[in-house]
């Protein structure tokens, strides 16, 4: 990855070829003033995304993560949970559009939940690291900062 990721460029980069685990690196996303923090201050000073809705994406998320444990990050998603988790993007769909979750972060989950990013159980856990910094960063600029 050539460039540092921002909330203007994430999606850009994650059009490229290639799955999560390629294309979304810990180092581009998880150190403070990089993406997720960028995101979740953009998200607490909007009050577009309400923590309530961030962790309940992530817990129904982690739950398919936790069905993996014990596999390798090379190996393929089964079947089953390829469509548990092509499912998952009509719920974001619905939470679109009764405004619970901003137009952005939808288009950005439904890009990370495609059947071309979601290839291997480590695309999934690197998905689950990035949605982990964002929830925390979202914590942080909602108490620490003060929010709004």
């Amino acid at each position: 990855m050539s460039i540092i990721l921002t909330e203007s460029t994430i999606l850009e980069e994650l059009k490229k070829t290639g799955t999560l685990a390629e294309l979304l690196d810990p180092e581009y996303f998880a150190e403070p003033g990089q993406v997720a923090e960028r995101l979740a201050e953009k998200y607490v000073k909007s009050g577009e995304l309400k923590p309530t809705q961030l962790r309940k994406i992530f817990h129904a998320l982690k739950e398919k993560e936790r069905s993996l444990k014990g596999k390798n990050d090379e190996e393929g998603l089964d079947p089953g949970t390829k469509a548990e988790l092509r499912l998952f993007i009509p719920e974001l769909a619905y939470a679109c559009g009764r405004k619970l979750i901003p137009k952005d972060f939808y288009e950005l989950m439904t890009l990370c939940l495609s059947s071309s990013k979601l290839q291997r159980v480590g695309d999934l856990r690197i998905l689950m690291r990035f949605l982990e910094a964002v929830l925390a960063y979202h914590k942080y600029h909602e108490k620490i900062k003060g929010g709004r």
